[in-house]
């Protein structure tokens, strides 16, 4: 299949169905300089303006599809197949992180002051807390530190490094899930679950290659 090129953005892409760019809507252009368009088009190849001969003989139209060359651009980005899986690893990274800040934020819009009790040699004093400013502080230091690891997740030795910090909370979660009671083992079982799964993964993550663009 013959390529094309944009005649906006200067890249070149595959000649399929469709005789506009993919990035910008343009209409493509042949190497030579002519919009696919017409050169599909009989009635625009006939508008087109006829060359001279050389030898001297009569003038001829230019053939569908001919035109003085132009700059010839440069490689568009074709798309690979698959799943980006580290993807889904930093998905699976930011999902409990916002869980647990949007979980702080309603904390402290429905609880936003504690007030405790202290003891004292000249009696009981009754201390009162504002919880705001200090949830904040935590919730927007969380969601930097999650940015982080979302942002390293794409180096492959990160991503290594987490699969086995994983495989290691794996095997803790196995060895006490048989002597933990019942209530305990429903949240050892939520645990083993979820390191299971983000374990996978980043398996996948590492052993099929990345959706990019080339």
């Amino acid at each position: 299949m013959p390529d094309v090129t944009c005649p906006q953005c200067w890249l070149w892409q595959p000649l399929g169905r469709s005789t506009s760019c993919r990035a910008c809507g343009s209409p493509l252009i042949t190497p030579l300089g002519a919009r696919v368009d017409q050169a599909w088009n009989p009635v625009a190849a006939t508008q087109m303006p006829a060359i001279a001969d050389p030898s001297g003989g009569a003038a001829y139209p230019l053939p569908a599809g001919w035109a003085p060359a132009g700059f010839a651009g440069y490689p568009a980005a074709e798309e690979t197949g698959g799943t980006d899986w580290v993807l889904w690893v930093r998905a699976a990274i930011a999902l409990p992180s916002v869980l647990v800040g949007a979980l702080l934020m309603l904390a402290g819009i429905f609880f936003p002051h504690v007030t405790y009790q202290q003891g004292t040699a000249s009696g009981v004093v009754t201390h009162t807390v504002d919880l705001g400013p200090e949830i904040a502080v935590v919730v927007v230091v969380l969601l930097a530190v999650t940015a982080l690891f979302a942002w390293l997740a794409k180096f492959v030795i990160f991503r290594v490094i987490l699969l086995v910090l994983t495989l290691v909370s794996v095997v803790s979660a196995l060895s006490q899930l048989a002597d933990a009671v019942s209530a305990e083992r429903v949240a050892y079982l939520l645990v083993l679950g979820w390191d299971i799964l983000y374990g996978g993964l980043l398996g996948l993550s590492l052993v099929t290659p990345r959706r990019r663009y080339s």
